[in-house]
């Protein structure tokens, strides 16, 4: 199951980027000059369906050419629920994922999981990163420009997740302190994130552009990447004010490039990381309407090893995915 865990780890640009909306709702409100903030309020209830689709490419050439390809399209709707907001416009949320749809294609062997469907304790089991969060209530700390601070709550999320050991196991409350990190910071933040977009604190007008430097690890690399924001236009989505704002990503791979493992020579190619897309915000509710984001990422790496003759093997392994993810606020 390493592959559906990789839906949860490779958010590092999706969380920063977005691609083009839907324009059936847009119309130009010409020029202005704003903060965006979300405007939580206590009490306030907001629906969210993400969806993230996943394909990978991996190819080894040699004498012959063996190729995996693989293709992961997740849905979710989540519900949340504003109980507090304090002194410092930080908002404490309940969030409950209350419906959840995965389809896996690995080179043609296809699986699913629907937890709305009465999954058995194995189907469960295999799934488990998605079954211990369906219909399970947690807590987030989000402030007033998109940043998940924190989450919390998640002791049931971890009550399921030992409930489907194959043997019963006891958790001691140090074990269930580092579960609850690991979890928090593995999976439900990095998940949570993902409808929340980060702002900028400043104020913007048309044409105004920002960036975000970030770092990531490839393979032997170190990437040092750019995300720059541009805002395009100032929009009427339906009758509330709106902004849109384009994405790119720009990459600046680092490190030693040749080198040995194990007996195998390896020289890789620089990698190639790239990301664009766009969001749609709504000013007046303060809340994110709609977002796309898309990364793309390919390793070369040219390779030489022994065989059991001491013959000397030579191939190159290619790597490619490309990750999609949809954000869209849905009516209660």
């Amino acid at each position: 199951m390493k592959k559906y865990y990789l839906i949860f780890l490779v958010l590092f640009t999706a969380v920063l980027l977005f691609t083009s909306c839907g324009k059936k709702d847009e119309t130009p409100a010409g020029s202005q000059n704003v903060n965006l903030i979300y405007k939580f309020e206590k009490g306030n209830k907001f629906r969210y369906k993400l969806t993230t689709i996943l394909n990978t490419d991996e190819s080894i050439k040699a004498d012959s050419l063996m190729q995996v390809k693989s293709n992961q399209n997740d849905t979710y709707i989540v519900d949340f629920e504003v109980l507090d907001v304090d002194t410092d416009k930080i908002a404490e949320l309940n969030a409950t994922i209350t419906s959840m749809n995965i389809s896996v294609d690995n080179n043609g062997q296809q699986l699913s999981f629907d937890p709305s469907k009465t999954p058995s304790k194995e189907e469960e089991q295999n799934f488990w990163q998605y079954a211990i969060q369906y219909n399970i209530p947690f807590r987030a700390r989000i402030n007033r420009y998109g940043e998940v601070i924190e989450v919390s709550r998640l002791e049931k999320m971890i009550d399921k997740l030992v409930s489907l050991q194959p043997q019963q196991q006891t958790v001691t409350p140090e074990q269930k302190v580092k579960i609850s990190r690991d979890l928090a910071e593995q999976i439900v933040r990095p998940f949570t994130q993902l409808i929340f977009r980060q702002l900028p604190q400043k104020t913007l007008g048309k044409d105004s552009t920002w960036e975000k430097n970030y770092t990531s690890q490839m393979a032997v690399f170190k990437t040092n990447n750019t995300a720059t924001y541009k805002v395009e236009d100032f929009i009427k989505l339906n009758d509330d004010n709106a902004v849109k704002v384009s994405i790119n990503l720009s990459s600046i791979p680092e490190g030693e490039n040749k080198g040995e493992q194990n007996g195998v020579k390896y020289n890789f190619e620089d990698p190639k990381l790239s990301g664009n897309g766009s969001i749609i915000f709504n000013i007046d509710k303060g809340l994110l309407a709609k977002s796309e984001t898309q990364t793309t990422v390919e390793l070369v790496a040219n390779l030489e090893s022994k065989n059991t003759l001491q013959k000397t093997v030579k191939s190159v392994r290619r790597d490619l995915s490309t990750n999609k993810n949809i954000v869209e606020l849905l009516p209660l």
